[in-house]
């Protein structure tokens, strides 16, 4: 294993697991795989993100303007992966039945029922939060959201993407999006009490902005921490985990310029 060299030297990578594979996103690239007719499909594409620069840069660090720039970056990868988009989209029309519904049956029944479907109609951010929360531990996403994030450790720390190297990295990762959650559900736990409805770009700056604020403080990173280990990462197995080493090593093989972007995925034949 190669030891670790200077951290200015490393490239900064996101991700984002999904049913069957997992993305990553570089300065130039991006990266998708998946597992299928046994063999791991790479695909490595051109990053579309507009990244700013000089002035631009510094602007973009500003309060108010970085949070701006942080949810146009949040839906403009969205609107890079068809399934993170449906996704998106799915979770909107569930959350919206589930409101008309538990208020119909607020109307209709009455006592300690209506009661209970009255407060889910307040509330309606808990049962979908117990849903999303199972989703990701008993489905294949919460074991590639954890490989996503020991492969990226994995790098960070050594220089380099090896399956050994990932499998010794913790699965819970300080720049996981988990970490803004908690701030999303304080936000929605609010909405009887503010009509956030005419304010909704100005609720999702509040958001950002006290995540910004807060975010590296010991108790926000200590409720984040908590959140992926228990909620929404899963220990990989050696076959999430070889997709997402495979996926990163690939990409950051683009990133240094040893090869480009293809229409065709490489294929890899997995060593579990």
């Amino acid at each position: 294993m190669a030891g670790e060299v200077n951290r200015e030297e490393r490239i900064l990578f996101g991700g984002m697991a999904r049913l069957g594979g997992v993305d990553f996103f570089g300065p130039t690239y991006s990266s998708s795989a998946e597992l299928r007719d046994g063999k791991i499909h790479i695909w490595i594409d051109p990053s579309n993100l507009w990244q700013p620069k000089g002035m631009i840069e510094r602007i973009s660090k500003w309060p108010i303007v970085r949070s701006i720039f942080l949810w146009g970056r949040v839906l403009l990868q969205m609107l890079g992966s068809v399934w993170a988009l449906v996704f998106f989209v799915g979770v909107m029309a569930v959350l919206y039945l589930f409101v008309v519904l538990m208020e119909s049956g607020t109307e209709s029944i009455g006592g300690p029922l209506g009661a209970v479907f009255a407060f889910f109609a307040a509330f309606p951010i808990l049962p979908i939060l117990l849903l999303f929360f199972a989703f990701m531990k008993f489905s294949s996403i919460g074991r590639y959201h954890g490989a996503e994030h020991k492969a990226v450790a994995a790098y960070e720390k050594y220089g380099e993407v090896t399956l050994e190297g990932a499998q010794r990295m913790n699965r819970i990762h300080p720049r996981c999006g988990t970490n803004i959650l908690i701030y999303i559900i304080g936000a929605a736990l609010l909405d009887p009490f503010i009509d956030w409805a005419p304010y909704a770009v100005l609720q999702f700056i509040l958001i950002s902005e006290a995540w910004f604020i807060f975010g590296k403080t010991k108790w926000s990173i200590a409720i984040g921490n908590f959140m992926q280990k228990f909620f929404t990462t899963s220990e990989p197995g050696r076959k999430e985990l070889e997709v997402a080493t495979e996926s990163l090593r690939e990409l950051l093989d683009a990133e240094r310029g040893e090869r480009g972007a293809a229409e065709e995925p490489v294929l890899v034949s997995p060593r579990y």
